[in-house]
């Protein structure tokens, strides 16, 4: 015998229609330098879940919104909405109305949400949607939507080494090493390694000067806006951002514990240990019983990072991973693959690493490009990866600022260009009023956004009604119940993988934005955002903001 179970919703909008917009996405590339080079590996990107990572499945609340479920199969049994299409617009108004008026812990919320139909862009339901709010990690959507706008999904990001000069016949560098990063935001050590073995193999063998960073690319303000609002914060999703990247700008302490189940554990780092990056006598051990718990502490010097660990690890748990941000990319970066260099067997004869432009006659040795755009918007999407967002911002500034002709050289880019160009994919291609919206990171840590549902929904559509834009943003969300951060999330039999959406977590702000659609082939549009939220509310809201979708997937059944 089945029972009811009640689940409650909280939405917001105010009734704005959609404007219609005009899309030209042009899709771009950083060229080569020389195509016949070989580009290397272009594996995947990988990202880690940050400030997005809501992926919890909240709990039930409140009393208006019903959905049957069978006690035996615990199958959940979605709403039948009319059959007639036009009576469902009124359907869906008014059980979103009715969830909205039970939900009592949230009447001192600032809530803004909406609902739209993404063929027509008109909103089927609204609740003080033009609300400026704080988005949290539903930012990376705008950011994402507005780079493969710009870029084009198949963008790829390169990185070159050149030389100062080659003595021809042999295999020795004259001078110095350039390593121009421009900014590759995936590039790992096994990818530096790779970069290395194609040096080798195009016959190098000797540097007679030093290695040389080449981060121009991006100006030298690393740290996004509004990341100086927690500067004491050393975790990796607060990593600096540069041209020359490398592991996100953070380094892995890897503890491993002891084999037996008793006894120190073994601590590393990745990449590992360099003459920048010092690990300090580790002294963490391996318990029977109890929980894990390692302490990373960061000692910033003149000249190199110390990172001390302590604690311990459950014998059980086997392996824990603890990320920590470096303060000093371009370092890490040359030291890195100055040692895979020499693992080669390209002896580096300069001892120091220098930071510098290539001159415009170095010749190119070698050359690694990233994957493309798309996919690596679908890690920095699924996963809510910063580092990802922000050097994916700054990026699109780059390529879509007026540069002056040649032979001038290009300033480096800066957060400014990055934002502007976000700016203008809103204005003119989403068709969101000018003014209307503060938005000054990619990643949306901290208070960095001021955006309605509205905008948002606006985004949404206009993605969805560009074929280059809107199956890789949808690709990239999360899909419920299978991935992402909403792999716990929607995972009922009725509604697993028909929720394509991103969430955003901070202290008092839970928001949810995406795709939901059933058999019918229409999907709808849906946002919704919480803010100002006490602790005893924000299982409600992420409830209620599973309510929105699943009423959104029983509204586009047939």
């Amino acid at each position: 015998m089945g029972h009811r179970r009640a689940i409650a919703i909280l939405l917001a909008g105010g009734a704005t229609a959609l404007a219609a917009v005009a899309f030209a996405p042009r899709a771009r590339s950083q060229a080569p330098l020389d195509a016949g080079v070989a580009p290397g590996a272009t594996g995947g990107a990988t990202g880690e879940a940050t400030s997005g990572a809501n992926d919890v499945a909240s709990g039930d609340a409140g009393v208006e919104i019903v959905f049957e479920e069978d006690e035996a199969s615990a199958r959940l049994t979605l709403p039948v909405a009319p059959a007639d299409p036009a009576a469902r617009p009124a359907w869906l108004a008014a059980q979103l109305d009715a969830a909205v008026r039970a939900q009592p812990l949230l009447a001192g919320a600032r809530v803004g949400a909406v609902v739209v139909d993404v063929r027509g862009g008109q909103p089927l339901w609204s609740h003080q949607a033009g609300l400026p709010l704080n988005l949290a990690s539903v930012t990376k959507i705008i950011t994402a939507a507005a780079a493969l706008h710009t870029l084009g999904g198949d963008f790829r990001w390169r990185t070159s080494v050149l030389a100062e000069a080659r003595r021809p016949g042999s295999g020795v560098v004259e001078g110095d090493l350039f390593l121009r990063g421009r900014g590759d935001p995936t590039l790992t050590g096994a990818g530096l390694r790779e970069l290395a073995q194609a040096v080798a193999w195009r016959g190098v063998t000797e540097v007679t000067g030093d290695l040389v960073v080449d981060g121009s690319y991006f100006d030298l303000v690393d740290e996004p806006p509004r990341f100086a609002d927690q500067p004491r914060e050393r975790a990796g999703f607060r990593a600096p951002i540069g041209a020359a990247s490398l592991e996100r700008n953070a380094v892995t302490v890897v503890v491993v514990a002891a084999p037996g189940g008793a006894g120190p554990a073994r601590v590393s780092i990745e990449p590992p240990a360099t003459d920048y990056v010092r690990l300090v006598t580790p002294a963490v051990a391996t318990v029977a019983t109890g929980r894990t718990r390692v302490h990373v502490a960061s000692k910033v010097t003149r000249t190199h990072l110390e990172l001390r660990v302590s604690g311990q690890i459950l014998a059980s748990d086997g392996v824990t991973f603890v990320r920590r941000r470096i303060d000093d990319p371009a370092r890490m970066f040359g030291e890195v693959f100055r040692a895979a260099l020499a693992e080669r067997g390209v002896k580096v004869r300069g001892r120091r690493i220098g930071r510098g432009l290539a001159p415009p006659t170095a010749v190119l040795v070698a050359e690694r490009a990233s994957p493309p755009l798309a996919e690596v918007a679908r890690a920095m999407v699924k996963t809510s990866d910063n580092f990802l967002a922000e050097t994916i911002l700054k990026t699109v500034g780059a390529e879509s600022r007026t540069l002056p002709p040649p032979p001038a050289v290009a300033p480096p880019a800066t957060w400014a260009d990055g934002t502007a160009a976000v700016h203008r994919y809103l204005v003119e291609q989403a068709g969101v009023p000018a003014g209307s919206f503060r938005l000054e990171n990619g990643s949306g840590l901290f208070d960095a956004t001021a955006v309605s549902a509205d905008a948002v929904a606006r985004v949404l559509v206009a993605a969805w009604r560009d074929f280059r834009v809107g199956p890789d943003l949808a690709a990239a969300m999360a899909t419920g119940g299978v991935d992402g951060t909403l792999r716990r999330r929607f995972t009922e039999p009725a509604l697993r993988a028909r929720i394509r959406a991103k969430t955003g977590t901070l202290a008092q702000v839970t928001a949810l934005a995406g795709y939901a659609g059933g058999d019918s082939g229409r999907p709808l549009a849906f946002v919704v955002v919480v803010n100002g939220l006490t602790p005893p509310a924000r299982a409600q809201a992420r409830a209620l903001q599973d309510t929105i979708a699943m009423l959104c997937v029983a509204y586009t059944m047939p």
